[in-house]
């Protein structure tokens, strides 16, 4: 069964014990993020194919070679995969990595962006989410292994999320609602960037931030009658920053039936963004 390391409570150290604490827990952390980041790069085909040579081809498992668009390569190193939602409103169809990100309302986008990067072997680090279902994470095909949890205590989450950005790929962390200062927010994000990870704030405001993703559940499916089993729900989910034009998309998110392994994400038809579909209540 997967494991999940928890950090103990810190409430009535100093600053400078905690950080050492912190320091010390993630020297334990198995390898570096350059270690244990996936090293394979998906083939992909150019649009218009070339004569192959031995810099532009890689080899597939059956031993055919087959292109690598170079620009590909580079992107790909570059960036953080996303759940399905989420992917069709980006440009790059991931999360780039350096950028700082808010995500807001329903858990579920949460949740699955967790679970989609350590399932891609990313190193996740939680600060302060005591209510984030871990089991949830695990239906969503996430790996718990790859999932530290952070208990800040009486101190400042965003001194813990500042050490983790040494060593971890994905940092999802929250400042309690507050405002974070211009001064510290520009310390944080220059970290950020430099060590090429992906800081998420789940609530608050920071200034800088590159990207901010807001989800809402506009309906429930196996209650229509108001009386049932949930078997579904349905996210809007909107998505803009610098660099991202604003865009929505919906998607609906169904558990699996008798027979079947993993959650589904469906899209939901173009013409049905413009229906807002009443949320049924269970009596």
């Amino acid at each position: 069964m997967a494991t999940v390391d928890a950090i103990p409570d810190l409430t009535g150290l100093d600053k400078a014990t905690q950080l050492d604490v912190l320091r010390r827990r993630m020297a334990t952390v198995p390898g570096g993020r350059r270690d244990h980041a996936p090293a394979e790069l998906p083939t992909v085909a150019a649009p218009e194919p070339a004569a192959p040579t031995a810099s532009s081809t890689v080899l597939a498992e059956g031993g055919d070679p087959e292109p690598l668009n170079p620009a590909v390569r580079g992107k790909t190193l570059r960036t953080m995969p996303v759940p399905p939602p989420l992917a069709a409103l980006l440009p790059r169809q991931a999360l780039a990595r350096g950028t700082a990100v808010t995500v807001t309302g329903a858990g579920s986008m949460l949740i699955a962006l967790v679970a989609e990067a350590s399932a891609a072997g990313h190193h996740v680090a939680l600060i302060g989410q005591p209510r984030l279902s871990l089991l949830a994470v695990h239906e969503h095909g996430g790996d718990l292994a790859k999932v530290h949890l952070v208990d800040p205590g009486a101190g400042d989450p965003l001194d813990a999320a500042s050490i983790c950005l040494d060593g971890l790929d994905l940092i999802v962390t929250t400042v309690h609602g507050r405002d974070v200062p211009p001064t510290r927010a520009r310390a944080l994000l220059a970290r950020n960037r430099r060590h090429a990870s992906v800081l998420l704030l789940t609530d608050g405001h920071m200034p800088g931030i590159d990207l901010t993703i807001a989800s809402t559940v506009c309906g429930y499916g196996g209650i229509e009658q108001g009386r049932g089993r949930i078997k579904s729900i349905t996210l809007e989910t909107t998505v803009h920053g610098r660099g991202t034009p604003h865009r929505t998309g919906r998607y609906t998110l169904t558990a699996p039936t008798f027979g079947e392994t993993g959650l589904r994400w469906t899209p939901e038809p173009a013409a049905d963004l413009t229906v807002h579909r009443p949320v049924a209540v269970a009596q």
